[in-house]
């Protein structure tokens, strides 16, 4: 039996709503968030400095761990000409059947982050899924739109015989992931689930609503999203898929601790997507932190592997 079987689960907003978790921390997670530290640890460049902004990426990234997972290994490929990392099964399983597919986006602000640092989560969605993790460009050297653009390119070449696709990520990479789920749905192109863990969905609350479990979190994070948008409007609904239309979205998960601002702005797209007719599982983890998931806890794999059951509930259908 996983932890998660174990929880409690209130429903905040009737039938159907917000699901708040009312659980206590596992030993492990509580030691990890007694000594937490700042995300990224190294003072920010000038953004403008194109080269010192790929030393601190690289530093950065090299800190946060960019190594294969010894069980899931990822193989490095290229799909529409974006560098991806792929886990998991191949396109077929051992009983003939056919594997199901997420193309996750990676967090980091847009500026950080890689699809290598992002292997501790999609290592253990790729035990049953198969991952397609997108290393798009990235600002300031590639600004809005050159991420998204890289994240569609993908999934359109893999829906191109018309597979469905599910579409994933975290906080920045989270924006990317609906946005292009958002996009993909208009253009008739199969998506059939979207998973999204702590995600940023609007970039005009931003500031506020970035995840303030230490300000100098927010003060770390709001240049690089600045970075992203670059010269462009922060309320286009493709920067922000808050203020997209939701109208024909398949279902979404949202995984975020209960307690961080950017959960508001999950309660809120929630209330967006039902009056478009869009289901929404908002699933709200009390005392997390921002994107507990990349972290070797009880809570994150919990967290993945209802995912992962999310997303082939989803692609079953």
């Amino acid at each position: 039996m996983s932890r998660s079987d174990e929880f409690s689960t209130e429903q905040t907003a009737g039938a159907g709503g917000p699901a708040v978790r009312g659980h206590q921390l596992s030993p492990e997670a509580a030691a990890y968030k007694a000594q937490r530290r700042p995300s990224v640890p190294f003072a920010t460049p000038d953004l403008s400095d194109f080269d010192a902004v790929g030393r601190w990426r690289s530093e950065t990234n090299a800190l946060w761990g960019e190594d294969d997972d010894p069980m899931v290994s990822h193989e490095r490929i290229t799909i529409a000409a974006v560098d991806c990392l792929v886990a998991g099964p191949s396109h077929e399983s051992a009983d003939g059947g056919d594997v199901r597919t997420v193309i996750y986006a990676h967090g980091g602000g847009y500026v950080l982050g890689s699809a290598a640092v992002t292997i501790p989560i999609t290592a253990r969605l790729g035990r049953t899924l198969r991952i397609v993790s997108v290393d798009y460009r990235q600002p300031p050297e590639h600004p809005y739109p050159a991420a998204l653009d890289d994240v569609l390119a993908v999934c359109r070449k893999l829906t191109a015989d018309g597979s469905p696709v599910a579409l994933a990520g975290d906080s920045a990479g989270g924006a990317l992931a609906l946005s292009a789920s958002v996009i993909a749905v208009a253009d008739g192109i199969p998506v059939s689930a979207v998973v999204l863990l702590c995600p940023l969905l609007d970039h005009v609350s931003a500031r506020e609503a970035h995840s303030a479990d230490s300000a100098a979190d927010v003060d770390e994070t709001g240049p690089l999203l600045e970075c992203y948008v670059g010269n462009a409007d922060p309320a286009d609904p493709k920067i922000s898929p808050m203020r997209a239309s939701l109208v024909g979205l398949p279902r979404v998960l949202i995984q975020t601790p209960a307690d961080e601002p950017l959960a508001r702005q999950a309660r809120e797209l929630r209330e967006h997507a039902e009056v478009a007719g869009v289901e929404i599982v908002l699933d709200l983890w009390p005392r997390m932190w921002h994107t507990w998931h990349y972290h070797a806890l009880p809570e994150a794999d919990d967290a993945l592997a209802e995912a992962a059951e999310f997303v082939a509930g989803c692609l079953s259908c």
